[in-house]
């Protein structure tokens, strides 16, 4: 696990991520967006990516956020790696709003369809503190959680597949939205045939994952 930063100025994506929501300040996005709306407690995996937050991100595939999230992996993430890897095509939307959570309870990846060999990146668009952020575990099974604060700018590389985590309730008054995605060493690929657990998306190449070639 280890904390990484970047110019936000070269990779703006708090700005693209804000133009697509017509909003100034992604913290107040439930305050600010014209669609916002307050959910019961997101504690099903049935629908903690299922909001209409999630649909309007998930429904701009072709938004200019893509441009910057495909120089970014190439300018800055697969350099950290010795040989080449696939990547998650479409990143995982979050917006832990406050009294609620972003994800529906602790889990390691590998519980969801993922393979131990995979690599996390967790990159927050707002900052990422305290109950805002992801709780996880410093070792398998020690269950030793403690928050992976960030600062807009820095992102995380971790071991999500096998590490549990999960989020608090949000106790402020501003919301975290963030994005996180997955790597998988080409060498340690293998089609399943499994789908994810959030979109039932087959997690073969040209699906799923999405090759640097």
């Amino acid at each position: 696990m280890k904390k990484y930063s970047y110019d936000t100025n070269k990779y703006p994506f708090s700005s693209e991520v804000e133009k697509l929501y017509g909003v100034r300040d992604l913290e107040l996005i439930h305050k600010q967006w014209i669609g916002a709306r307050k959910y019961d407690l997101l504690d099903d995996v049935a629908t903690d990516q299922n909001t209409d937050y999630h649909k309007t991100f998930y429904d701009e595939a072709n938004s200019d956020f893509y441009k910057v999230y495909e120089s970014f992996l190439s300018e800055v993430i697969f350099p950290l790696f010795d040989e080449p890897v696939l990547y998650q095509k479409v990143p995982t939307f979050r917006v832990h709003q406050p009294q609620n959570i972003a994800v529906a309870a602790f889990h390691s990846d590998k519980e969801y369809s993922h393979v131990s060999d995979e690599v996390n990146i967790f990159l927050p668009l707002t900052e990422a503190k305290g109950n805002t952020t992801i709780w996880a575990e410093s070792e398998v099974g020690r269950s030793d959680y403690k928050p992976m604060e960030a600062e807009y700018g820095e992102f995380w590389l971790w071991d999500g597949a096998n590490l549990t985590h999960g989020n608090k309730v949000n106790d402020s008054d501003v919301c975290r939205v963030s994005i996180d995605f997955r790597l998988l060493p080409k060498s340690k690929y293998s089609n399943t045939k499994q789908t994810s657990t959030s979109k039932n998306m087959e997690m073969s190449i040209g699906n799923y994952w999405k090759d640097v070639n």
